[in-house]
């Protein structure tokens, strides 16, 4: 596993126990499918909360979440879609959130949550 693997896996150990502090119930981590992967699947009360993670050690980025392009909002959206197909018990309402885990100095790492930070194009 290289460096950078490492440093993704770390971020999302992270982002989970940030979810769960916060009153989340870890549902799925790094569920895949043909069109796409699920970094964190997590639910509270009646919704269904689909988490991109994204990790950086750059200080050229004012925050990881920044490189969550739309065409990663679209391959996480169609990851959703295959998700909830396959769990029609899942709750009704549907949130895409980023956390982004920043490595930089000083330490310890910086978890930025941003909750409903992008909405699929099959919501509509």
């Amino acid at each position: 596993m290289d460096e950078r693997t490492r440093r993704g896996r770390r971020a999302e150990a992270i982002a989970a126990r940030h979810l769960l502090t916060q009153g989340y119930q870890l549902v799925e981590q790094n569920w895949s499918c043909p069109g796409g992967e699920l970094d964190l699947v997590v639910t509270r009360a009646d919704e269904i909360v689909f988490v991109e993670v994204r990790s950086a050690s750059t200080r050229y980025l004012d925050s990881p979440s920044e490189t969550v392009t739309a065409a990663k909002q679209a391959r996480v959206a169609r990851a959703a879609d295959a998700w909830l197909r396959r769990h029609p018990e899942a709750p009704p309402r549907v949130r895409f959130d980023v956390i982004a885990v920043g490595f930089r100095w000083p330490w310890p790492a910086q978890v930025e949550h941003i909750e409903d930070a992008f909405t699929a194009p099959w919501a509509f």
